[in-house]
């Protein structure tokens, strides 16, 4: 299980024309300890959204991550994230996505994973009472270059994308979201990577929030010497813009 803090923009789905113009938010995170326990923690991230308001958006993010404990680095990645997504029917129901996404972590032999995909989500629950919900299908090209590919060799793999997302906003400008994946091989379903992700938003002043997130990840046939499951609980200030 890993407790360290690491950046994490919000997951919250979007709906064009919610937000027209071009908005975001800044997420950060600082902790360090010395004497008994020498330990330092920083995070940085950053979400850039453009909202044309009658049938696109386009979103980016991008974060990075760096741990260390009693001089060792126990975390060290970076993610970017590009997505657009267009209205398909007049009530924006239902939506075309496609995206492009790089990451790397050294912890994980990851020197660069890359990937490409497209899919079509569907807004089945649109309600104030009860929130938004989205489901989502589609697939993706995903190519993993390792730092010991003589260890881990390089993949090059197609797998159908799908996610279920909710979001709630409540009276006191806090929001509830939810953000699952599950990602299996087109050629082998039991290969597969999945993350579950919950976040509550809460105001503190002004644009000021703070975030409180909890994230399971899940990947079936991980590299070589790195655990199957990742575990993270996350407290971080997060501004919006």
């Amino acid at each position: 299980m890993s407790t360290s803090l690491f950046a994490l923009v919000s997951i919250a789905p979007v709906d064009i024309g919610s937000n027209i113009g071009l908005s975001g938010n800044v997420s950060g995170a600082l902790s360090s300890k010395s004497g008994n326990t020498e330990k330092d923690e920083y995070s940085l991230g950053l979400r850039l959204q453009y909202d044309q308001g009658i049938d696109y958006l386009a979103w980016g993010i991008f974060t990075y991550d760096y741990g260390k404990s009693s001089g060792t680095t126990n975390e060290d990645k970076s993610y970017a994230h590009l997505r657009y997504i267009h209205a398909i029917d007049e009530n924006k129901d239902w939506i075309g996505e496609f995206f492009v996404q790089s990451e790397q972590d050294k912890i994980k032999d990851i020197n660069a994973r890359s990937l490409a995909g497209t899919g079509l989500r569907w807004r089945f629950l649109n309600s104030d009472e009860w929130g938004k919900g989205y489901v989502a299908m589609g697939g993706l090209l995903e190519k993993i270059n390792y730092s010991h590919p003589a260890i881990n060799p390089n993949e090059e793999n197609y797998r159908l994308n799908s996610y279920l997302a909710y979001t709630k906003s409540f009276a006191n400008a806090s929001k509830l979201n939810y953000l699952g994946y599950f990602q299996p091989k087109f050629n082998d379903l039991s290969d597969y990577v999945s993350s579950q992700t919950a976040e509550l938003i809460i105001p503190i002043y002004g644009k000021l929030n703070l975030s409180l997130t909890a994230k399971y990840g899940y990947d079936s046939n991980p590299a070589v010497g790195v655990k199957k499951e990742d575990t993270a609980y996350i407290t971080s200030l997060l501004w919006t813009f």
